[in-house]
This record gives C-alpha cells, structure tokens and sequence, in this order.
C-alpha cells in the first residue's frame, strides 16, 4: 500500500466506505425502505464492493486531473470540485446502477432494474458528488499518511 498506487487504492477503500454507507441510506430512503441494521449492512456491502471494484478497475481517478489539464487548472478549488463532479457522478452512476441490478434483476427483471435506476440516478449522482466534495479531503489525508505518497509534491516535481 506505498506509493501512487497504494495511495489511490487507500482513497479507493476509504471513499467507497463513507459512499457505500451514505448513498445506502439514501436509497434506502428513498424506496421506503425500512433502515433495519441488516438491511442497510446488505445495501453498504454492496455498493461498497461494487464502488471498490470498478474504482480500481476503470481508472476515473485520471479522468479529472486529465480534465483539469486541458483547462489549465493545476490546483485550487476549481481543481478540486472538478474532480469531485467526475467522482462523484461516475461513483454514483454504477453504485446505483449496480445495486438496481443486484435487487431488480433476478426478481422483476430488466425493466425493473433500468426503472429503478433512471428513478433514482438524479438523487444519488447528487449525493455522491456532495459526499466526494466533503470527504475527499479526508480520503487523500488518510491515503497519504498510510502511503507516503504526496500526489501535490509529486506533481510539483513533475514541473
């Protein structure tokens, strides 16, 4: 867990923790579902599993410094609520999509899952973003201290 690897694994875990449990609740919520110990532990292992996987798999984590670059931002607030837009969009898109498909598919089928999912997209993007907004600081502070990795002094030196 050193490096920029390590780092970007440890955001990973830490974000898809708070995401997990956070957009859980709000989906729970939000279906009217009750929030029973079991069932909100079922819902955040499941979007947190799905979070995890497919933040480590597809490299989103790029796409908003990319971004970032193209517009000449190299730091600031700007900087920061650009890459917590594309995070929290695309953590909000496939945690809700996935758990649609988790708790739709083998019961009311594909409609149900592309219904379920279209309902509560706007809702849980929204969330998503605003958790990532708030927490990713904290993600990084703790992935920097587990994995001695600066990402701001690496870029520094990168100049």
């Amino acid at each position: 867990m050193k490096g920029p690897i390590g780092f970007g694994r440890v955001v990973n875990i830490v974000m898809n923790i708070i995401l997990g449990l956070c957009m859980s609740l709000v989906m729970l919520t939000a279906a009217g579902v009750p929030l029973l110990p079991e069932i909100v532990i079922e819902a955040w292992f499941a979007s947190f599993c799905i979070g995890y996987a497919f933040g480590d798999i597809i490299p989103v984590a790029s796409w908003g410094p990319a971004l970032c670059a193209k517009l000449n931002l190299h730091g600031g607030i700007g900087f920061y609520l650009i890459n917590s837009v594309i995070l929290g969009v695309y953590f909000g898109t496939i945690i809700s999509f996935g758990n649609m498909l988790i708790n739709n598919l083998p019961t009311l089928g594909w409609a149900a899952v592309f219904g379920g999912f279209v309902a509560s997209w706007p809702l849980v993007a929204l969330s998503a973003v605003v958790l990532v907004i708030i927490f990713l600081w904290l993600a990084q502070k703790i992935a920097k201290a587990i994995s001695g990795f600066d990402p701001a002094a690496a870029a520094r030196e990168a100049h």
